[in-house]
């Protein structure tokens, strides 16, 4: 997954943190993540979707799909 994949769909603050929601593009995937600027977001939720193998998850859709 390349950050183009991820696009943010809303920054908020919560319990005096700063959070960022993005959405993987194309689907209604949305990772929240805690970080001080969007690109540190982009960042963190590339390695959330790293570690739940998200790439792996969407390909095999994709072919049950197709």
């Amino acid at each position: 997954m390349k950050p183009e994949d991820l696009e943010i769909v809303e920054e908020y603050e919560l319990l005096g943190e700063k959070r960022y929601r993005l959405r993987v593009k194309g689907t209604n995937i949305v990772i929240n993540v805690a970080a001080s600027t969007p690109e540190e977001a982009v960042k963190k939720a590339l390695q959330v979707a790293e570690r739940v193998q998200l790439d792996t998850f969407l390909e095999k859709l994709k072919k049950q799909q197709g």
